[in-house]
């Protein structure tokens, strides 16, 4: 069921995606390039699954926002790859921006990229603007300075240092996982349940951090051909990560233990509609890719 869920939605985003990017310059190009490509729509799956403990917002209006927020994570992927960055080569699969396009190139990509997340929730029909505000304002918060932003550059300012664990932890949940529980809120706008908000920020917390440790596990575990990316990018960069400070059993323990109890929250809220962020919850801890 997930599985199916995933795909479609996928080709629902990636058909937005090109009426928005368009075709006709270069950077639209390069925009295209990394964005309409083979994601796993975890963050945008969180977003349409959320939704349907919402009864206040339309379904096009989700696939708005998860569009958006799929712009929004291939925006910080093009950047995080840059060699001044972590100077990874591959992503989802293929070659990434910079090889393609140049350096300065790929920044401008990331940069559009930004912008047009924000733009296509603007030009949303159905979101009164009121709610447009609200869902740019998590995003905003999400990933700019005191969320991803800041996130990225604790990562930089780690490598080849000895962090502990709730060091370690800050960095994971500002840079990965803030959009990760932002995805869930933003499914959530003009919800009144305050009772079903709590319950799924708690899950977004901690989902969000579990994803962050599982993708230190197979960054340490698996190699290129099956992660499409660079397998040796925290240990060449001399990263903090739960693999270093924990080592990859208490690791994965961790991550298994933050979706189990991510799903307990859900679970007393006794709703049937929780059953694709449940499937969600398990597959970003035990993924294989």
């Amino acid at each position: 069921m997930l599985k199916k869920f995933l795909l479609d939605l996928r080709e629902k985003i990636s058909l937005n995606m090109e009426k928005s990017i368009g075709d006709s310059n270069f950077i639209e190009k390069a925009m295209a390039y990394s964005s309409i490509s083979n994601s796993k729509m975890v963050r945008a799956g969180l977003i349409i699954a959320s939704g349907k403990l919402n009864k206040n917002i339309h379904q096009d209006s989700l696939l708005t926002l998860a569009t958006a927020v799929e712009l929004i994570h291939t925006y910080s992927l093009i950047h995080d790859d840059l060699p001044s960055m972590d100077d990874d080569d591959f992503r989802r699969g293929k070659k990434s921006s910079h090889i393609i396009f140049g350096e300065a190139n790929a920044i401008l990509t990331g940069d559009a990229l930004q912008a047009l997340a924000y733009e296509v929730i603007c030009d949303d029909k159905k979101l009164n603007s009121n709610n447009k505000i609200k869902a740019i304002k998590l995003i905003s918060n999400a990933c700019g300075k005191n969320g991803m932003v800041l996130g990225q550059h604790l990562d930089i300012e780690s490598e080849s240092k000895n962090l502990n664990i709730n060091a370690v932890e800050n960095i994971h949940s500002l840079k990965t996982g803030k959009l990760i529980e932002c995805s869930v809120m933003l499914g959530q706008i003009n919800n009144s349940d305050l009772k079903t908000i709590a319950a799924l920020k708690n899950f977004g917390e901690k989902i969000g951090l579990a994803f962050q440790i599982t993708d230190d596990i197979l960054e340490a575990t698996s190699d290129q051909s099956i992660l499409g990316k660079n397998s040796d990018s925290d240990a060449k960069n001399n990263k903090a990560t739960y693999i270093k400070v924990m080592g990859i059993k208490d690791a994965k323990k961790k991550s298994n233990d933050l979706s189990i109890s991510a799903i307990e929250s859900l679970e007393e809220l006794k709703l049937k509609e929780t059953n694709i962020l449940i499937e969600l919850a398990k597959y970003i801890s035990y993924r294989e890719k």
